[in-house]
Formats: C-alpha cells, sequence, structure tokens
C-alpha cells in the first residue's frame, strides 16, 4: 500500500513538474534529455557500488513519460538518494537542477548484482556440519537473495545446517548454525582500526558469538562495554 501510494506521489509530481516547466515558453533544444537524466540516475547508484569485489552491477533506470519536459540546466545535475528509500534491487533516485530553473525528478531505478556465493555442491541434510567438499562459489543475482548469502566459505566451515538444502541451493546465514569463535566468559583482543592506525585492547566477552556476529565485550581496562565485531578465534573488532 506504501509503495502504490509513493508511485501516486511520484507521478503527481512529475504532472505539478510538466506543467510548471510547459509554463515556459522553451523552444526543443532548450528540453532537459531525459537520457542524461537516466545517465545521472545509473552513475548515482554505480557510484555506490563500485567498492564491492567481485560484484557485476546492471543499473537499469525506468523509462521517463515521454510528455514530461524541464528546462534545460544550467548547472550540473544533482542526484542524491530519498531518505525513505530502500536498499533492495528497487530503488530510487532523485536528480535535481539547481540552474535557471530548478526542478527536481525521482527516477525508479531497478538494480541487478552478481557476485560468487556459497552454493550447495550436493544434497545436504539437515543437521550436517558443513565442510569444504559440500559447497562451491557460483556466480548468483544477490539482489534478489532476500534472505542474504554467504562470500566467504571460512564463514560456512564447521556451520551446521538447520534445513536441508538441495544442489545448487544457496546458503544463507539463517539456515547456518555456526559454532561460536568467541566464547561468553572468554578473554579477547579488541581490535580498534582508525586512520590507518591499529589499536589492540585486552577484553572479555560478554556472550558467544560466531564469525561476523556482533556482541559485547568489556574493555579490561576502563570497564565499559562495548559492541564489538567477531572477525576470528578470540579477536573482536570495534570501529573508532
Amino acid at each position: 500500500m506504501k509503495q502504490k501510494r509513493s508511485n501516486r506521489l511520484q507521478l503527481l509530481l512529475c504532472s505539478l513538474l510538466a506543467g510548471a516547466a510547459a509554463a515556459f515558453p522553451l523552444s526543443a533544444e532548450e528540453w532537459q534529455s531525459h537520457a542524461v537524466i537516466r545517465e545521472a540516475a545509473r552513475q548515482h547508484i554505480l557510484s555506490q557500488w563500485r567498492s564491492e569485489p567481485g560484484a557485476e552491477i546492471t543499473v537499469l533506470p525506468a523509462e521517463i513519460d515521454r510528455r514530461l519536459r524541464l528546462a534545460q540546466c544550467t548547472q550540473p545535475l544533482e542526484s542524491f538518494s530519498p531518505s525513505s528509500v530502500s536498499s533492495g534491487a528497487k530503488q530510487t533516485v532523485g536528480i535535481r537542477c539547481r540552474g535557471t530553473q530548478n526542478w527536481t525528478l525521482y527516477v525508479a531505478v531497478r538494480m541487478e548484482v552478481s557476485k560468487p556465493v556459497l552454493v550447495a555442491e550436493h544434497r545436504l541434510e539437515r543437521g550436517r556440519v558443513l565442510s569444504g567438499t559440500d559447497f562451491r562459489l557460483e556466480k548468483r543475482m544477490v539482489s534478489e537473495l532476500h534472505r542474504g548469502y554467504i562470500e566467504n566459505p571460512a564463514n560456512a566451515l564447521g556451520s551446521r545446517l538447520k534445513q536441508t538444502l538441495k544442489r545448487g541451493d544457496v546458503l544463507a546465514p539463517g539456515a547456518l548454525k555456526r559454532p561460536p569463535a568467541v566464547k561468553r566468559g572468554s578473554q579477547v583482543t579488541i581490535l580498534g582500526r582508525t586512520g590507518g592506525i591499529e589499536v589492540r585492547m585486552a577484553g572479555k566477552a560478554l556472550s558467544d558469538g560466531a564469525r561476523g556476529e556482533r556482541i559485547k565485550v568489556k574493555n579490561s581496562s576502563s570497564n565499559r562495554q562495548i559492541e564489538a565485531t567477531v572477525i576470528d578465534h578470540g579477536i573482536v573488532e570495534v570501529v573508532l
């Protein structure tokens, strides 16, 4: 229902913009190119994914209604992500002109992101403890994997399956019960990194945690409780 309401609001906005633009007597060459607007939206999404290693990204901006005419922007177009937009396969990008005539348009964008993820090498029964022969890396469209996925084989090794998987099924984090790399009450090394500087502190785990999970730990020097991510056996990481 919220999505339909959002679509109706976007269409209303387009209509208002079109009406406002039509009030100005511009010649055909003075209208803003729809292709340029769509490319600005595409580049905005790509810029957010360039740091993803091994990812193949296809960004498909929606066609813009041909009846919508906007004044040619006298300044470079600005792009932004509306705060209410999700990070899923379907997104919206705002394109703004701060020129002689100001306008803003929202462009619907569909993303297709493919990355190597872990899939079952053969049928795996519930309760099985995974070994390296049970899975393989295979490129899949992760933008459609709503239950998540695993990229690093180390995050699956030794895990126990909560459900049966068929050959080729993607290994989702929720389907695995991972052995704890850190146990409650154990001594841990708290690793902090900032600006190329690495700091190590002694601490104590306040709960069990597998690799990639966030747990509470206590700094042994300050007795302060902080939240950290388990990165290895006995090692947790915090953002400084």
